[in-house]
């Protein structure tokens, strides 16, 4: 198997769904490598990893860190790494920043929730050599609260907008576009007008490619409410709770470790 590239995913628009999950680790970069297509060293590592209320207080440091482990252990997935909250509220500030992540991390991509507000510094990035990830939709950056967010793309009039954004997005020199609790119809419709590939979150089947985050999938923290988009794959939750009280019962009754796991 071989390195995946960026035009062998752009040759699957229209034609095979593209897949991404993402990872903070090395254990789960080195399961996710070569089953999906992309990694996304995501800034929900805030809420997932740190126990964050939200993605705000994630830092520049945080995703190199996370981010160098995932990409090195890496050999034919795509990585994307996401650039965090203020890191990006200019053009210089963007591209420093982003030249920071790709040389530490030596990520693929690096992503950032775009708005009418950042074409610009899109656009300047990818004048610069960085492969850009756009975001758009909701954008939880944007988000205190996390329970304050609704999908979006309803009405005609935010319909137009998000089609004028990610045209003008890819225009700037996207390489692909996430489309985040989008309305089926306007995501479908972004996915059509566009000739990169869009990776949707809550934004239906008609996109490209489908994102998720690696905890959710797994089950993890099944005390927190999931999102609608949200689909369990499994109960590791629960199989580690199993495990954690095997290995409790089992010490409380002396019968490990035994003679086996003791160094003579």
């Amino acid at each position: 198997m071989n390195k995946l590239s960026y035009k062998k995913i752009l040759s699957k628009k229209n034609k095979m769904p593209i897949t991404c999950l993402t990872a903070y680790s090395k254990p789960i970069a080195k399961i996710l490598d070569g089953e999906v297509d992309l990694i996304l060293i995501g800034d929900s590592l805030g809420t997932t990893v740190y126990g964050m209320k939200n993605t705000r207080g994630v830092t520049l440091d945080m995703m190199k860190n996370h981010g160098r482990a995932v990409v090195k252990n890496t050999k034919f997935s795509m990585t994307v790494v996401d650039m965090p909250y203020n890191t990006y509220r200019n053009k210089k500030e963007a591209l420093n920043n982003a030249n920071i992540l790709i040389n530490f991390t030596k990520a693929n991509f690096v992503k950032i929730e775009t708005d009418n507000k950042t074409i610009d510094i899109v656009k300047y990035l990818t004048d610069n050599k960085i492969n850009v990830v756009s975001h758009i939709g909701v954008t939880p950056q944007q988000f205190v609260n996390f329970k304050k967010i609704k999908s979006v793309g309803k009405q005609n009039e935010d319909r137009k907008k998000l089609l004028e954004l990610a045209t003008q997005l890819e225009q700037a020199g996207s390489k692909l576009i996430v489309l985040e609790c989008i309305n089926q119809l306007t995501a479908k419709k972004i996915t059509n007008i566009l000739s990169i590939p869009t990776i949707g979150i809550g934004s239906s089947k008609h996109c490209d490619g489908q994102v998720l985050v690696i905890d959710d999938i797994l089950n993890f923290n099944s005390d927190i409410k999931k999102p609608k988009f949200v689909k369990n794959f499994t109960n590791i939750e629960e199989n580690i709770s199993k495990a954690v009280k095997k290995f409790a019962i089992t010490v409380k009754n002396k019968k490990f470790p035994q003679q086996k796991h003791s160094y003579k």
